[in-house]
């Protein structure tokens, strides 16, 4: 079977982000994030991507916030009845992008939530990220994890991942969040002792290949027979670690870790520099759009 190489000006035509185009989804998003969330006293800040964390986000709230953008364009604080964070596990500690928002941003709330999303094992995160939120004056009432395809592409294949999705019972996990949330029960996830000292070996493990500091350079090769030059990477980086010019596609700098670039290369052009699984195998969530990741993820400036 032979695959068609899509041109660059197909893969900007799919990607839906021809210039005027991409800049009113970026600025309506965060216009009606903002008033619409305050007006329901709710408001829930999410970092994606892979998409996993934001399928949850958008079933807490109809327009939920992205961090990589409130930390681009502020505010810095925020105040509503209900406050809620949602992201992914990164080796049993929150993102560092999340960690940033963390340091930066002040909140007030009366009823104050996170749901952490994970792939394997979520070793100590839940109280490993209660303890960190605390330096910054945050106080959790409800913590919980949704167990969600693990899209750590170092050492899973999405392939072989997709084909065991239906067994964690994504959409019963998220409706018991959510009931949970809207009664605004006061709960954080319990670890067992059994379930603590395993964790306690995980982190011990993963202390000794700790995935920051990370660079783009360092960490990611661009695949130049495959790339066509559709900036997909660089709509969908929270760091802006790419950029396309005269000598073609370049990257450099701080790299969040998400894989978004890879993950979302419509050419599979973005590979691991080091081990990989599978580097045929990529994932967005089935029922987030490309569209939605680069809205979440798309810097300015």
């Amino acid at each position: 079977m032979t695959t068609k190489r899509m041109t660059r000006r197909e893969a900007l035509k799919n990607l839906g982000l021809l210039a005027t185009g991409s800049f009113m989804l970026y600025t309506g998003v965060m216009t009606s994030s903002c008033s619409d969330e305050n007006s329901k006293k709710r408001i829930v800040f999410y970092f994606t991507g892979s998409g996993n964390s934001l399928y949850v986000a958008k079933h807490l709230s109809a327009q939920p916030i992205s961090i990589p953008q409130v930390l681009q364009d502020g505010p810095m604080e925020f105040e509503a009845d209900e406050i809620g964070l949602v992201f992914p596990d990164y080796q049993g500690k929150a993102p560092n992008i999340v960690q940033e928002f963390a340091q930066k941003v002040k909140l007030k709330a009366n009823y104050m939530f996170s749901v952490i999303t994970y792939g394997l094992d979520n070793c100590l995160v839940t109280e490993l990220w209660e303890e960190y939120a605390k330096q910054y004056g945050w106080h959790f009432d409800y913590i919980n994890v949704v167990l969600t395809q693990d899209v750590y592409l170092d050492m899973f294949d999405q392939d072989q991942q997709r084909q065991l999705a239906a067994q964690k019972d994504e959409e019963g996990q998220i409706a018991k969040v959510v009931e949970d949330i809207n009664s605004q029960r006061k709960w954080i996830y319990e670890i067992t002792p059994e379930a603590h000292a395993r964790g306690e070996q995980i982190m011990n493990m993963v202390s000794r290949f700790p995935i920051y500091p990370a660079t783009s350079q360092n960490l990611l090769r661009i695949d130049r027979d495959l790339c066509v030059g559709c900036n997909t990477c660089v709509e969908v980086c929270p760091k802006k670690c790419f950029s396309y010019g005269n000598m073609g596609l370049t990257n450099m700098g701080d790299c969040a870790r998400c894989y978004a670039c890879a993950n979302n290369c419509p050419q599979k052009a973005i590979k691991l520099a080091g081990r990989e699984a599978n580097p045929n195998a990529r994932y967005r969530h089935p029922k987030i759009t490309l569209q939605e990741i680069v809205r979440s993820n798309r810097q300015h400036g």
